[in-house]
C-alpha cells in the first residue's frame, strides 16, 4: 500500500507508492522457514509473558531498549543463519502483538496468545542486494555461505521496476513476495473527489462535475451467484466430503479472481478519468456495521478496503473520518434527520439527497486535511460553492457503470 509523505518546505505533497510482486523459486527453504517460525512463535511467547495490563483492562507491550536487546540476544542463541532475520522476526512479532491488541480493546479478540502456522520470514533491506543492470536480486541466507539469487529480467513486471528502489521480502517455501518503491511528487494534483461508498454504487463529488454515481450493482451481483452456488454445495458436504470441498474452493477461487478484475478495471478507469485527482474515501469499519445476519451477508460483499487499496496504486488517496458525513447539513452545519432517501434540516429549512450530502461533505473533509497537508495551497475548491447550492438536485449529473466484458466504465 502507498504511504504519504509530507514536505513542509515546497508545500508539495509527495507520495511513496510500494508495489509488490510474486516470483517462483526452487530453493529449498523448509527447513530455514520452519526455524524462522519456531522463532516466531518464540518471540511471540516471550513478549507475551511480558504484557502488562492497565487498571481498564488494555494490554500494555514491553518496548523498553533493554528488554529487546535480552530478546534479541535470547533470540539469537543457536541460530546458525544471518542476524538480521532475528531483526525482522521481532518486528513481525510486535506487528502481529499490536493487531491483537488493538483487537482486544475494541472487543474483538480475547486474551487467547497468537499462534503463527504459516512458513514465511521477512527479509529486511540489509540482506538483500539488487543488481539492476543483470537484473538479479541476492537474498543472504548464512553469511558468507549461502545465498538465494532470484533473476527477474524474464519477469512481466521488470519493465515497471528496474529503475526502482527494493525494499523488503516475504520468502516462502515456493515463492517470494518482491517489494519496490517509487517516490512520486503530486504536486500536480488539484482536484479533490470525494467519494461516499455504499453497498452497491461509489457517490462521488467533483468540485466542477458535479455528483456522479458509479453503479456497482454488477459486482453484487456477482457475488450473490456465486455465494448462493457455494452455499448450496455446503449441504451436501455431510454426503461427499472431498468432491464438494474441492468444488467450493475452485468456486471461492473464481470469485475472488472474477472480483479482482472487476477492481482492477474500475480503479483503472477512475485513475484515467480524474487524472489530476485526489480521492478521498471514507476509513470504515465493517464490524460497527453488522445488525443480523442478512445485512451482515450484503455489507460483506461490499469492496471497500479492495477499492481502496486498488486505487492506491493508481492514485493519491486520503481517509477521513466516516462519522455523520450523510447527516450534517452541507450549507449551515447543523445535524440533519434521515427521511426515505432524503436528510432534512430544520435550521435552514433544506431538504438533501442523502447520498450526494455524503460524498461533499467527505470532499470538505479531504479539502480540509489536504489543505494541512500542503501549507493551505494547492487544491482546486473553484465551482464547490456553486455546486453546493445544488445539492438538492434528486438526480446525479452523470451515472457510470462497469463492464465487466470490457475495460472501461460507459456512462449511461
Amino acid at each position: 500500500m502507498p504511504n504519504k509523505t509530507k514536505s513542509k518546505g515546497t508545500q508539495e505533497l509527495s507520495y511513496q507508492v510500494v508495489l509488490s510482486y510474486k516470483v517462483s523459486h526452487n530453493y529449498p527453504l523448509k527447513t530455514f522457514l520452519i526455524e524462522c517460525k519456531d522463532k516466531l512463535n518464540e518471540c511471540i511467547d516471550m513478549i507475551w509473558n511480558n504484557i502488562e495490563y492497565t487498571k481498564k483492562d488494555k494490554p500494555k507491550l514491553p518496548k523498553s531498549n533493554e528488554f529487546k536487546r535480552n530478546l534479541r540476544n535470547k533470540l539469537l542463541e543457536n541460530w546458525s543463519y544471518a542476524s538480521h532475520y532475528i531483526d525482522g522476526i521481532i518486528k513481525t512479532s510486535y506487528s502481529i502483538l499490536q493487531s491483537w491488541a488493538s483487537n482486544y480493546k475494541r472487543g474483538y479478540r480475547t486474551k487467547t496468545k497468537p499462534v503463527v502456522e504459516r512458513l514465511f520470514v521477512r527479509v529486511k533491506t540489509t540482506l538483500i542486494k539488487y543488481d539492476k543492470e543483470r537484473a538479479e536480486i541476492r537474498i543472504t541466507i548464512k553469511p558468507r555461505k549461502e545465498y538465494l539469487t532470484l533473476n527477474i529480467k524474464n519477469e512481466w513486471f521488470f519493465d515497471k521496476v528496474k529503475d526502482l528502489t527494493i525494499g523488503e521480502i516475504i520468502l516462502k517455501e515456493n515463492e517470494a513476495f518482491l517489494t519496490f518503491k517509487d517516490n512520486l511528487n503530486y504536486s500536480d494534483k488539484d482536484i479533490i473527489v470525494g467519494v461516499d461508498s455504499n453497498l452497491k454504487s461509489l457517490d462521488l463529488f467533483h468540485p466542477i462535475e458535479g455528483w456522479i454515481r458509479i453503479d456497482l450493482t454488477e459486482l453484487h451481483r456477482l457475488k450473490e451467484v456465486y455465494d448462493k452456488k457455494i452455499d448450496g454445495l455446503k449441504k451436501l458436504l455431510k454426503k461427499c466430503p472431498l468432491r464438494v470441498l474441492r468444488k467450493i474452493n475452485r468456486l471461492f477461487e473464481r470469485r475472488r479472481n472474477r472480483v479482482k478484475d472487476f477492481l482492477h478495471k474500475l480503479t483503472t478507469q477512475l485513475s484515467r478519468l480524474f487524472p489530476d485527482a485526489i480521492f478521498v474515501f471514507e476509513d470504515l469499519n465493517k464490524r460497527r456495521m453488522y445488525k443480523n445476519k442478512h445485512f451482515n451477508r450484503r455489507i460483506d460483499r461490499a469492496n471497500w478496503n479492495g477499492i481502496i487499496e486498488k486505487i492506491s496504486y493508481k492514485a493519491v488517496v486520503i481517509l477521513v473520518n466516516p462519522a455523520y458525513t450523510s447527516t450534517t447539513c452541507p450549507i449551515c452545519g447543523s445535524r440533519m434527520e434521515s427521511q426515505e432517501g432524503q436528510v432534512v434540516c430544520y435550521n435552514c429549512s433544506n431538504s438533501f439527497n442523502r447520498q450526494v450530502v455524503g460524498c461533499f461533505n467527505i470532499f470538505k473533509r479531504g479539502l480540509g486535511a489536504i489543505k494541512r497537508f500542503m501549507g493551505g495551497s494547492g487544491v482546486t475548491t473553484t465551482g464547490a460553492e456553486v455546486s453546493a447550492k445544488g445539492l438538492m438536485t434528486p438526480n446525479p449529473n452523470v451515472v457510470y457503470y462497469v463492464d465487466l466484458n470490457g475495460k472501461y466504465l460507459k456512462c449511461i
